[in-house]
């Protein structure tokens, strides 16, 4: 997390003090209301993460598989390190994929004071909400219900924290910003295609990696990328300008009506 706050920083940093032409609009109450949400959230993971107390030796020796899915107990006998490594690059690298997207694509820097305010709140928002879900629900790692393993890092905070993938959230939320940003600032490309699946495959990789170091069950890294998918797409179309919708449409509408003319 703490790599991630400073790649969110040093964005900021990158912020210009001029907006130029784009798909976008900013409005202060909104942005306020979006930031102070995903500020709001964090707190309130902050605060049951405080109160969150580590499992006892106890309470781990009493854990049965009997109570996981069978489509999941498979995850309680993973523990690759290097799968645990690769998905912390995954991470930290998606979430400079819009940042160099935006340094790269000449018609999005001219744009990148209203591209790092999306980028601000959907960071904000996923991580904030990812906090209050883990720190609350507190659902023990799958390697905590390995009675093979010690108990040293099954009496932490952090092997309550399985619900839900926060890695594979967090991939998502950049991924699938950084694949609404280009196909918003670029409609009739024809990479879309391209962009929109390596947004997919790329969080659903951290998923599979998270699963395979341990550190998540199935339905915590599904849960993961549904939430980090929704949030970085949907961050960019509730800024969409009016008229850009309105024009969006009547392209469509006249490419359906023309060729019956």
């Amino acid at each position: 997390m703490e790599k991630q706050l400073f790649i969110f920083f040093f964005w900021i940093l990158l912020i210009p003090v001029v907006q130029s032409q784009s798909p976008y609009q900013l409005k202060p109450k909104k942005e306020l209301t979006i930031i102070g949400t995903g500020l709001g959230l964090g707190t309130a993971g902050f605060y049951f993460h405080q109160q969150m107390k580590p499992l006892s030796t106890m309470q781990i020796n009493a854990l049965q598989k009997k109570g996981i899915s069978k489509w999941e107990v498979w995850t309680t006998k993973q523990g690759s390190e290097k799968s645990k490594n690769a998905s912390n690059i995954l991470l930290y690298t998606s979430q400079t994929f819009p940042v160099v997207l935006t340094l790269i694509d000449k018609s999005m820097r001219k744009d990148y004071l209203k591209i790092g305010t999306l980028y601000s709140e959907t960071f904000l928002v996923n991580i904030g909400l990812t906090s209050l879900v883990k720190n609350s629900v507190r659902r023990a790692r799958p390697f905590v219900f390995d009675p093979d393993l010690p108990n040293e890092e099954k009496i932490t905070k952090s092997a309550r924290t399985s619900f839900y993938s926060g890695h594979t959230s967090g991939t998502a939320s950049m991924c699938f910003l950084t694949a609404r940003l280009y196909a918003d600032y670029h409609p009739d490309s024809k990479w879309k295609p391209v962009v929109w699946t390596a947004a997919a495959v790329v969080p659903a990789a951290a998923g599979i990696l998270r699963m395979r170091a341990g550190k998540h069950f199935s339905s915590d890294v599904l849960l993961g990328y549904l939430t980090g998918a929704a949030i970085g797409y949907f961050m960019p179309r509730i800024h969409f300008k009016k008229n850009t919708i309105t024009e969006d449409y009547s392209s469509f509408r006249n490419t359906l009506v023309l060729p019956l003319k």
